[in-house]
């Protein structure tokens, strides 16, 4: 959830002379996000825990194995400079799956906490 919510700002953050240290960081962090919600994916299934907690972790996954191809496109517009409402709708559309990656992986971390501590009560 922090990498998630690190990566968004080093996305966002354009620091004169600093800009492709930055991209490389955002992709770099990009690639390790992706591997960690994979992982926690997988993990997550093989526990007992609630199934909504499970699709959510499985969707916090998928959102994350999309994000690389917008951000390939947003790259490839970047270093051919350019310009156009393309780069903008899809550079909007990567931030909301960012966005809704920190969402869904603060979400996850909350439920699975609760469910190991047995703080979830039936019905």
């Amino acid at each position: 959830m922090w990498l998630a919510a690190l990566q968004i700002v080093l996305g966002v953050v354009d620091i004169a002379g600093f800009k492709m240290l930055l991209i490389s960081g955002h992709v770099v962090l990009g690639f390790v996000i992706l591997g960690l919600a994979h992982y926690n994916n997988v993990q997550i299934k093989k526990t007992d825990a609630p199934g909504r907690l499970k699709r959510t972790a499985k969707a916090t996954a998928i959102l994350a194995t999309i994000q690389p191809i917008f951000g390939i496109i947003l790259l490839v517009n970047l270093m051919l400079i350019m310009s156009g409402s393309l780069g903008e709708i899809v550079g909007f559309i990567h931030l909301i799956i960012a966005l809704a990656i920190v969402t869904q992986a603060s979400s996850v971390a909350t439920a699975y906490d609760m469910w190991e501590e047995k703080e979830f009560t039936k019905p």
